[in-house]
């Protein structure tokens, strides 16, 4: 064990967290940030064998003209402090409750919880992201901010830590055949009665994904979620998951841990 922040222990990695509570990790797939993918097309359209080609993001050197780029595109961003008030209003962030952020960024959904009196863990897999979260941050503040390789599918925190998770903007950089145990290992750090939410580019189903990437050409193959597999792996959990649709590729969507 690391260290404790606002009573929570936190772990040197998954594996301590998980076998103190007496269950084992598998982890499903790596995730990389250095290169890039190479993509495939099936039937002339721009799809990708994501997983096969394993895409990769070089986080640190987008984290200077981060913020500028959500400020300043109607595209991949649009509605993007929307998405953000949503996430943060769904959750129901309050003073007092224990917030993790997975994929913090430069930590503006963090910021918005910090603002209403939450005690928040963001986690990011970028230290130059997490340089620009603490920077504005400032100093004070009941958070921690913390380096994670692959912040979703190993959550170095042991079972019902958090009263929400959430995460805006990154979940579609964790591989398909890692989302299965994302979910479970996302869920397991919630407290009962706690949520779920995230707001993120997805698509109902795979046809809605293969249809905007025919007709959005700004929009790249991404390992994006999509709702109907979420529904399901939630449902296997005992959880509904809702959704709320802000743009033509951008949706809210939670669910509720019982």
């Amino acid at each position: 064990m690391l260290t404790c922040f606002a009573g929570i222990p936190i772990y040197r990695d998954a594996d301590e967290a998980t076998k103190s509570e007496g269950c084992s990790w598998i982890p499903e797939c790596t995730i990389g940030y250095n290169t890039n993918m190479q993509s495939a097309a099936i039937n002339g359209e721009r799809i990708a064998d994501m997983d096969a080609c394993a895409k990769t993001w070089n986080f640190d050197e987008m984290a200077e003209r981060y913020d500028e780029m959500t400020a300043s595109s109607s595209t991949y961003y649009a509605r993007y402090d929307d998405v953000l008030d949503a996430v943060v209003e769904v959750a129901m962030v309050s003073p007092g409750k224990r917030v993790l952020d997975l994929g913090v960024g430069t930590g503006n959904l963090a910021i918005r919880c910090l603002d209403l009196g939450a005690e928040v863990v963001g986690l990011d897999p970028s230290e130059a992201m997490l340089a620009k979260a603490r920077e504005k941050v400032g100093r004070n503040r009941a958070v921690e901010l913390a380096r994670v390789e692959e912040p979703f599918p190993r959550i170095p925190y042991p079972g019902s830590s958090f009263d929400a998770v959430v995460s805006t903007y990154a979940f579609h950089h964790v591989p398909h055949a890692s989302k299965p145990g994302s979910v479970r290992e996302m869920v397991r750090v919630i407290r009962p009665g706690g949520i779920w939410v995230m707001g993120d580019l997805m698509f109902e189903d795979e046809e809605a994904e293969r249809s905007a990437l025919r007709e959005y050409e700004w929009l790249e193959e991404e390992y994006f979620a999509r709702i109907e597999d979420l529904r399901l792996r939630f449902g296997e959990l005992g959880m509904e998951l809702r959704s709320r649709q802000f743009t033509p590729v951008t949706w809210v969507v939670w669910a509720a841990k019982p």
